[in-house]
């Protein structure tokens, strides 16, 4: 691909490739390589869940309820 053509063909990954630089570098001012893969994670939840707006609260409710604990305790 021409580097022409880059910014006709995919505006949207150089916009959110810039938002991600700007946010990792404005949260953590130090950006250490072994946590980069975490802070990628943490813009892509981010970045996802942009538009759900006043539907945020009900789409956390559904796992919040329907999480089953694997935990037991183990007595004597």
């Amino acid at each position: 691909m021409p580097k022409e053509k880059i910014g006709e063909i995919l505006p949207w990954i150089h916009i959110a490739i810039s938002n991600a630089k700007r946010q990792i570098i404005n949260t953590f001012h130090d950006v250490k390589p072994e946590f980069l893969q975490k802070y990628l994670d943490e813009f892509c939840y981010k970045f996802n869940r942009r538009y759900f707006g006043e539907a945020l609260f009900n789409r956390l409710l559904v796992p919040c309820v329907s999480y089953k604990n694997e935990f037991r305790y183990m007595c004597g």
